[in-house]
C-alpha cells in the first residue's frame, strides 16, 4: 500500500484521441515495461511511457504530465513477408532451408484462406516477456489475417535515437523492424527428435508464456488443422550492432499436438449448427517450480470445449540451446460450455495451496458470460474426456435460464492482483463489452467493491465514468434532428458536438438562428445522441491502471468507419489500492518482480511504492554499488580534464574540475565520462553510464568484474533500461 505521502504524488493520467479505424476485440495490450500498443485495422500504434516528473523544491511531484510522450510509432502491418526473412534462424541451427514453391498470402485448409488472401489486416497482438528485445526489452507479436505471425523488435540504433524532451534524453521508436515471422510461408527449425511436414499454415491464434526465466519464452500458436505448436523463442543482442540489427534469434518448434475437443464437428446445414472459433483461443497459466522442472497449463478452446494441457520445462537450460519441453499426451482437464465466437480464457497469476493440492484459477469468458474454474495442478493425474456430442454434455444452445446471459459480447477481461494474505472464492476480475449504451448497463461489470472516486465523487474507475458521460448526453429531438434536415448535415463532422457546437456548425455559412428555429420546442423529449464501442481492456504491468480503446458513435445519423468517421479514445482509471490496507505488503512484494519502468509507472500514476534509485535527489547507493565503485576509486582519481588537464572532483551526477568544466559522472562505477559516445543513457532516471567495452579498455585489470557484474542493458543506479 502506497503511504498518504506518496498518494499525494500519483500523477493524474490523461485520455487522449486516436486517428484509427478498430476492426477487431482485444486490440489494446501493456508490455512489461510499460509500452502500450494498439492495433487499428491495417497497422499498430506505440506509445513510448514518460517517466519525467516535475518535482517542487522538496522533491515531490508536482504539476501534470502526459503519461505517453510524442514518440509514437505507427507501422502497417499489412505486408506479406518473404519465407527469406527466416533465413537465419536456419542458418543458426545447421538446418537446411526449406525449398518450396512460394506465392504471398494463402495458407491452411480452409476453403478461403487456402485459396490465398487480399486482405492481412490485423487480427492480434501480444507482448513478450521481457528478455528477448534489445536492452533486455519485450517484442511485439502481430498476427495478420494472412494467418501469419511478424516478430517486431527495437533494432541497433546509431547512437541516435534519441531526443530532447523537458530538457533530458528521451527514447524514440524509430529504429523498429521485423526480425521473424512464422505461417502463411514462413517456416521455422525444428528441435532435435521433432519432425513434422512442412506446409504453409494458416494460423488462427496465439499466446505468450509467462516468464520461464531470463534465456527464453515459449510461443504457442493454434492453426486451422485443430493442431497446437509450441516453439521456443531465444535471443542475443550485441550492444555494439550496427544500426539496425535485430540480434540473433534461435527459434525452434519444439512441441505439436491435436487440440480438436471432445466434440465432432458440425456441417453448416445442420439445424443445430452455430459458429464457433476464436482468434484468442489459447492462454497460459502461471509456471510451478518442481525440482528441476517448471510445468504451467495451456489452456486452448475447441467446439463447445476448453481444454487444459500441461506443458513442463527441464531445468537447468542454456541460454541458445535448444529446449527440452515436454507436452501431456491428454488433456489434465476439460470443461464443456456452450461457446460462441472469440470465446477466451484468462488466468490468475498465482498458485493456491490448498491442503496438499495446488490449485490456479480463472475465467472463461464464452464471451456471452464470464465463467469461473479452478484446475488442480497435479501432474499425475489427467483425465481423458471421451468423445460425445453436444446434446449428452447439453452445451448444443447457450443456457436460456441463466440471468446473467447477454447477446453483448465480451471483447476483454482483466484478472485483478490476487491478495496473498487471504483466500477469495473467486478471481476478482473487471470486464467490458462491446456496446455501450444508455440502455445497456452491463457493459461494465466487476467484482471488486467501488469506493467513490476521491476526485470527483465518482463510483468506478474513471475511464467508466467518460463513457457513461458519452452515452447518457441528450439533446431535445428537435434540436437533434432538425439540423440534418434543414441544413444537410450528413454526419461526416463532429458528430458528437454538444448543443453550443449544433449550433455554432448549423448557423456557419447560412441564416439560421437557434433561437428563432428552437423557440418553443418540447425540451421534455429528448434523445440520446451517442454510443460507444469498447474494443479491449487491458491493465497495467502491476495491476494499478486500466486502459481501454473506445470509439464513438452518433445514434441519430450514420458515420463513416474510416480513419476520418471514427472518433477513437484510449481512456484510462486508476485501481484504488487504498481501499484495502491489508494489500499493503502484498503490493511491495508483488512489484519485486516487476521491471523498474514497470515498477516506476505504478508509483507515478498506481499508487504503488516508490522505486530506489529514481524517486528523491540523493538516493542512497546499495552495498553492492558502494562496493563496485570502489574497485575504480583508484581509477577516477587518476582523471584529469580533458581541456585543462586539472584532476576531478565528483559532485553528484557530475564531476568538475577548478576551471568548471563539467562532465557527467557514470551511475555505475563513479568515472568521469570524458569523451562522447562513451556512455549510454538510462531511459527512466536519466543516468549515464560508460559502455562496458570502454571499461575494458580503461581497467583491463578489472575486466573480470566488469563483465560479471556490469550489465550492458541496464542502469547501474535504478535498474532502468538504456535507451541508446
Amino acid at each position: 500500500m502506497a503511504s498518504e505521502s506518496q498518494a499525494q504524488n500519483i500523477l493524474p493520467l490523461e485520455s487522449f484521441s486516436l486517428i484509427a479505424s478498430p476492426a477487431s476485440t482485444h486490440n489494446i495490450v501493456w508490455s512489461p515495461d510499460a509500452e502500450l500498443a494498439i492495433g487499428c485495422d491495417d497497422c499498430v500504434f506505440l506509445f513510448v511511457p514518460e517517466y519525467s516528473v516535475p518535482k517542487d523544491t522538496n522533491g515531490a511531484s508536482s504539476g501534470a504530465v502526459r503519461q505517453y510522450n510524442e514518440t509514437t510509432l505507427r507501422f502497417p502491418t499489412v505486408e506479406h513477408r518473404s519465407p527469406e526473412l527466416n533465413r537465419p534462424l536456419f542458418n543458426l541451427v545447421k538446418q537446411k532451408f526449406p525449398d518450396f514453391e512460394y506465392t504471398p498470402g494463402g495458407g491452411g485448409s480452409g476453403t478461403v484462406a487456402s485459396q490465398g488472401s487480399s486482405m492481412n489486416h490485423l487480427v492480434a497482438l501480444e507482448w513478450s516477456p521481457c528478455g528477448l528485445g534489445r536492452m533486455n526489452r519485450s517484442v511485439l507479436a502481430v498476427l495478420t489475417g494472412t494467418g501469419a505471425i511478424t516478430i517486431y523488435c527495437e533494432g541497433a540504433s546509431d547512437n541516435m535515437n534519441a531526443f530532447k524532451l523537458r530538457g533530458r534524453n528521451a527514447r524514440t521508436l524509430r529504429p523498429w523492424v521485423a526480425a521473424w515471422g512464422v505461417g502463411a510461408g514462413l517456416l521455422l527449425p525444428l528441435a532435435k527428435g521433432h519432425e513434422v511436414e512442412y506446409t504453409k499454415e494458416y494460423i488462427t491464434s496465439f499466446a505468450w508464456a509467462r516468464d520461464i526465466d531470463s534465456h527464453g519464452a515459449l510461443l504457442a500458436y493454434a492453426n486451422d488443422d485443430d493442431e497446437v505448436v509450441i516453439i521456443s523463442v531465444q535471443a542475443k543482442h550485441d550492444s555494439s550492432a550496427p544500426p539496425g540489427d535485430c540480434g540473433l534469434w534461435r527459434v525452434e518448434e519444439v512441441a505439436r499436438f491435436v487440440a480438436e475437443g471432445p466434440h465432432p464437428k458440425s456441417d453448416p446445414t445442420d439445424p443445430d449448427y452455430s459458429p464457433s472459433g476464436s482468434s484468442f483461443s489459447l492462454s497460459w497459466g502461471p509456471w510451478l517450480k518442481n525440482g528441476n522442472s517448471k510445468t504451467s497449463i495451456l489452456s486452448y478452446v475447441a467446439k463447445n470445449y476448453v481444454g487444459f494441457r500441461q506443458v513442463t520445462v527441464r531445468l537447468p537450460r542454456e541460454n541458445m540451446k535448444s529446449l527440452d519441453v515436454d507436452v501431456g499426451k491428454v488433456d489434465c482437464n476439460g470443461v464443456c460450455h456452450y461457446l460462441s465466437t472469440d470465446a477466451f480464457v484468462v488466468w490468475e497469476d498465482l498458485i493456491w495451496t490448498i491442503g496438499e493440492s495446488k490449485i490456479c484459477r480463472g475465467i472463461i469468458a464464452t464471451p456471452s458470460q464470464a465463467k469461473a474454474f479452478q484446475i488442480p495442478f497435479d501432474s499425475n493425474q489427467s483425465s481423458r474426456v471421451t468423445k460425445h456430442t453436444t446434446d449428452e454434455c447439453k452445451t448444443t444452445y447457450p443456457d436460456s435460464e441463466s440471468k446473467d446471459l447477454s447477446q453483448n459480447p465480451i471483447t476483454g477481461l482483466i484478472i485483478h492482483p490476487p491478495p496473498l494474505s487471504q483466500t477469495t472464492a473467486m478471481p476478482s476480475y473487471s470486464l467490458v463489452r462491446l456496446s455501450a449504451t444508455h440502455e445497456n448497463s452491463s457493459w461494465y461489470q466487476t467484482n471488486l467493491p467501488l469506493p467513490p472516486n476521491p476526485e470527483d465523487g465518482t463510483i468506478g474507475p474513471r475511464w467508466a465514468t467518460e463513457i457513461t458521460q458519452t452515452i447518457e448526453h441528450q439533446l431535445p429531438r428537435a434540436m437533434a434532428y432538425k439540423p440534418i434536415v434543414e441544413h444537410g448535415n450528413t454526419g461526416s463532422e463532429d458528430d458528437s458536438a454538444d448543443e453550443e457546437e449544433i449550433d455554432v456548425d448549423s448557423a456557419e455559412g447560412s441564416d439560421y438562428d437557434p433561437e428563432e428555429n428552437f423557440a418553443g420546442l418540447d425540451t421534455e423529449d429528448q434523445v440520446h445522441i451517442n454510443r460507444v464501442r469498447i474494443w479491449g481492456i487491458t491493465a497495467s504491468p502491476g495491476g494499478g491502471v486500466t486502459a481501454v480503446f473506445t470509439s464513438q458513435y452518433s445514434t441519430v445519423w450514420y458515420g463513416r468507419d474510416t480513419y476520418a468517421g471514427v472518433k477513437c479514445r484510449v481512456l484510462f482509471g486508476r485501481y484504488d489500492r487504498s481501499t484495502d490496507r491489508s494489500q499493503g505488503a502484498d503490493t511491495a512484494r508483488a512489484m519485486e518482480k516487476l521491471s523498474t519502468e514497470a515498477r516506476m509507472w505504478e508509483w507515478m500514476y498506481g499508487g504503488g511504492p516508490s522505486v530506489t534509485g529514481v524517486v528523491g535527489f540523493m538516493a542512497q547507493d546499495s552495498e553492492e554499488q558502494v562496493a563496485l565503485k570502489d574497485h575504480f576509486a583508484m581509477i577516477s582519481r587518476q582523471q584529469t580534464c580533458p581541456f585543462c588537464s586539472l584532476p576531478l572532483e565528483p559532485m553528484g551526477k557530475v564531476s568538475c574540475c577548478r576551471n568548471k568544466h563539467v562532465f557527467a559522472t557514470c551511475a555505475t562505477t563513479g568515472l568521469p565520462i570524458l569523451a562522447p559516445g562513451m556512455s549510454r543513457t538510462c531511459g527512466v532516471c536519466g543516468s549515464k553510464c560508460l559502455k562496458r567495452e570502454d571499461l575494458v579498455r580503461m581497467a583491463p585489470q578489472l575486466r573480470e568484474i566488469i563483465m560479471d557484474e556490469i550489465s550492458a542493458e541496464t542502469c547501474g543506479s535504478c535498474g532502468g533500461k538504456f535507451i541508446n
